[in-house]
This record gives C-alpha cells, structure tokens and sequence, in this order.
C-alpha cells in the first residue's frame, strides 16, 4: 500500500509537468507562462529568487528556468540553492541577457543544465526541457 502511493505523485507528474519560471521582468514572465502552459506544463512565476525558493520547497518544481538578475538574491545563487533542493536530475535553465564570460564559465559551478541567451524562441526551450525531464530517473526505479 505504501509503494503505490509513493508512485501516484511520480505518475501524476509525468502527466502534467511542473516548471517554475523566476525573472523579475513580468513581460518574460507572462510570456513564459504562456507557452508553457500552452505546451501542458503546470506553471509557477516568480519576479523574486526567495519567494521561488520557498515555493520550491513546498511544491518541488520537474525543472526551473532563472534569470541571473533579481531584485533580491542572484540567479546563480537562487540555481545553487534549487540544484541542492532538487538535485542532480531537475533540469535548472538559466536565461538571461548576460552573456558575459564570467558568468557562462559560474554555471557549471552553481548546477545550471543550460543556459539560453535572451531572447529565445519558446519552442526550442520546450524541447530542450522535455528531453531532459524525459531522461530524469523515476526515483521508484533508483
């Protein structure tokens, strides 16, 4: 009894699939959940790295998209606290306007999967992401 409830939350996720978007822009943000949603992903945004953060606790997101520039704490930051949160395998993207080569050479360093320059096409984020929620292990099967 208690293995088959363990699997209803893994099953009903491969159903629907969870993303939390966290960028302070709201244009991005409405126009991520758009798509999103549009491609049948549950979807949670937020403009600030500690209110995601807290939400990820509680409702633990398939994968995350981050932009490195919030108002509170740093993406790089914020993707270091979720990588340890989620672990390995939750697909952590970081899109942003800063291509700098400082910070394309801190991701490996935080645990982002990716990282998209602003602006990117909805459809290729889409893809990528489903690829990599696809090859994420059921923990049930670990």
């Amino acid at each position: 009894m208690e293995s088959t409830a363990r699997n209803i939350p893994r099953q009903a996720a491969l159903q629907t699939r969870s993303i939390l978007i966290v960028d302070d822009n709201d244009l991005v943000t409405r126009a991520l959940r758009a798509v999103f949603a549009n491609a049948g992903f549950n979807v949670a945004t937020f403009n600030t790295g500690l209110a995601a953060l807290r939400h990820a606790t509680e409702e633990r997101p398939d994968a995350a998209i981050i932009d490195i520039h919030l108002p509170d704490i740093s993406g790089l930051v914020l993707t270091q606290r979720l990588r340890d949160l989620l672990g390995a395998q939750t697909p952590l993207v970081i899109l942003s306007g800063d291509t700098s080569m400082e910070t394309i050479n801190s991701l490996p360093h935080v645990g982002a999967t990716y990282f998209f320059p602003k602006p990117v096409q909805g459809a290729q984020l889409i893809a990528k992401l489903n690829e990599w929620i696809d090859q994420t292990p059921d923990p049930q099967n670990l």
